[in-house]
């Protein structure tokens, strides 16, 4: 339990200093200590939450490191930045479960705690940020649908052009995960800068650009997905964005 506490402190000192290279240094050196169980003793010991939050947050992160959705590291920190936040109880519970909602539903999750952090960063009040994620997990949810609906699974073997040949390629949850991520992350900026969703060849074009400056990503995959999904399938998401952007009232 005392590793567990100092760890905490550490990232809590070094939360506000994310630019300076000794400080990223020393939170790496110290993330690279933490294992699943430390993140449950944090969740148990130190989170301010209710005990069935703390429930579905343990079960939630067991599932994601089982999977390779995320690491203790990466969740530690998360919890740490979030529950010191100084926003309300209630509002950082669903900024948690909105995170843990997301791993059970297999969705990757790294691009919701980035923004997480991002808000926290620029100051921006809990409410704010907690919309945003909930929006964008919807997205990551939509996307995740309409790629498995092609065949885009965990496990699932497939066939890419390589060179004149053709190569077998078994889908990670990281490589899945990334993929998505990609997809969702370009829709969700089309439309938040002001672009027409239902352009549909042009929403295709910003997912496909997207995916083609991953390098992570084998270009055999992205010629994959080039084929797998039509622009008017990227577009009903692309609208469906805008329509939960719109304005109230």
């Amino acid at each position: 339990m005392m590793k567990i506490l100092c760890i905490a402190l550490l990232l809590n000192l070094l939360a506000p200093l994310p630019l300076l290279a000794t400080s990223v240094a020393a939170v790496e050196q110290t993330q690279a200590q933490v294992t699943a169980q430390d993140v449950y003793d944090y969740i148990n010991h130190y989170l301010e939450a209710s005990a069935q939050t703390k429930a579905i947050l343990i079960q939630a992160f067991q599932k994601g490191f089982q999977e390779g959705a995320i690491t203790p590291e990466r969740a530690l920190a998360f919890l740490v930045r979030v529950n010191g936040s100084g926003a309300s109880i209630a509002l950082r519970e669903q900024v948690y479960l909105t995170i843990a909602d997301g791993l059970m539903k297999s969705v990757p999750v790294e691009m919701l705690i980035s923004k997480v952090e991002e808000g926290l960063a620029k100051g921006r009040p809990m409410e704010e940020i907690l919309a945003e994620i909930q929006e964008r997990k919807t997205t990551l949810e939509e996307v995740k649908g309409l790629l498995e609906s092609k065949g885009l699974k965990v496990g699932v073997e497939l066939q890419l052009p390589v060179g004149v040949g053709q190569a077998t390629l078994v889908l990670s949850f990281e490589l899945v995960g990334a993929v998505i991520t990609d997809v969702a992350g370009a829709l969700e900026d089309y439309v938040r800068n002001g672009n027409d969703p239902v352009d549909s060849l042009a929403v295709y074009q910003a997912v496909m650009l997207r995916l083609q400056r991953d390098r992570s990503l084998l270009q055999g995959l992205v010629a994959w997905v080039s084929t797998a999904v039509t622009p008017e399938e990227l577009s009903r998401i692309a609208q469906n964005i805008a329509i939960r952007l719109k304005p109230k009232g």
